[in-house]
């Protein structure tokens, strides 16, 4: 009874966390979503402990516990590669913008040399 009590506070202590970072500014909305999710997936089971074993069932797992761990790992590897296509992105966002400015200090270089010659 009281781990049930532990994780429904944690998933509310989650959310409540995540909600303040949105509204702060400090996480966009898109990613908060995911993390809202595995709060209310947290809280919910807590609250209702007999989803995990009927869940099980239904997927054919033999061991309900053993289906929490299956859980979270693929919520890691979602979140992994979440993260992973961020980085692609920024790094791509990092590179054209290093380009950019090579090109416009090559053409700032140009215009001062022209300057100096019509000086």
């Amino acid at each position: 009874m009281i781990n049930r009590i532990f994780f429904a506070v944690v998933g509310l202590i989650v959310m409540v966390y995540v909600y303040k970072k949105v509204s702060k500014n400090k996480i966009a909305e898109k990613e908060s979503l995911f993390w809202m999710l595995g709060a209310i997936g947290v809280f919910i089971l807590s609250i209702i402990p007999n989803t995990i074993q009927i869940i099980a069932r239904l997927l054919g797992i033999e061991y309900a516990p053993s289906m929490l761990f299956m859980i979270g790992i693929i919520f890691c590897l979602i979140l992994i590669f979440r993260l992973t296509v961020c980085i692609f992105s920024l790094q791509q966002q990092v590179k054209e913008l290093g380009q950019r400015n090579a090109i416009m200090q090559k053409t700032l270089e140009e215009i001062q040399k022209v300057e100096k010659r019509l000086s």
